[in-house]
């Protein structure tokens, strides 16, 4: 009698577990974001960070710029905000040249906001 409740209930069991089951969610494909985000940049590649590592004294360069102005913000590894510039377009290409010769070694974000979108590339200072 115990086996046939138990063999009852394990059906059950696989029954009501398989109902609950969703089917597989269908992904379409879309096509290559080709779309500017708002900061102007195609690829990651437009964001160049050199040297990397550096001893301290590095340059972000930004092609491809459609924004006006770009907010630049470095941040240690804790997330602590060590630098912070509001850059303005004068040309499609905007460079900035960096020193953080002064601060500790290690692990630094950068990050470049415009327009609700925000761009993080890691610098190394040895």
């Amino acid at each position: 009698m115990k086996k046939i409740i138990l063999s009852l209930f394990t059906c059950f069991t696989v029954l009501f577990v398989q109902a609950q089951a969703k089917p597989p969610v269908q992904v379409q494909a879309t096509q290559q974001q080709t779309d500017k985000n708002p900061l102007g940049l195609v690829q990651d590649e437009d964001v160049a960070i050199y040297p990397n590592p550096s001893n301290g004294v590095f340059t972000i360069s930004v092609s491809n710029l459609d924004a006006q102005q770009v907010e630049l913000t470095i941040l240690n590894v804790i997330g602590n905000e060590i630098y912070r510039e509001t850059l303005k377009r004068d040309d499609a290409k905007l460079s900035k040249t960096i020193n953080l010769d002064r601060h500790a070694k290690g692990l630094y974000y950068v990050k470049l906001e415009a327009d609700n979108y925000s761009a993080v590339r890691r610098v190394v200072i040895k």
